[in-house]
């Protein structure tokens, strides 16, 4: 019994190491911005992020990001 356990264990921790290389593997979108400055998610910090951005050019946009489980608004370009 113990050695069918190892067996069924090892064959899942190869399976699960061979589907998380190709996930790694796997080619990413050429989609890359760079942060500029962060901003608190609130609506003065919307209302600076969108003015920062207009004064910084038309290359440069307002979004959100995720930095750990914070939401914040970001100035970006391309």
């Amino acid at each position: 019994m113990k050695v069918a356990m190892r067996r069924i264990s090892l064959g899942l921790s190869t399976a699960i190491a061979a589907a998380a290389m190709t996930v790694v593997l796997a080619p990413a979108p050429a989609s890359a911005q760079v942060v500029v400055r962060w901003y608190p998610y609130t609506t003065a910090g919307a209302k600076q992020c969108n003015s920062d951005a207009n004064s910084a050019g038309p290359e440069y946009y307002c979004t959100t990001i995720k930095v750990g489980s914070t939401k914040m608004y970001a100035l970006a370009r391309p």
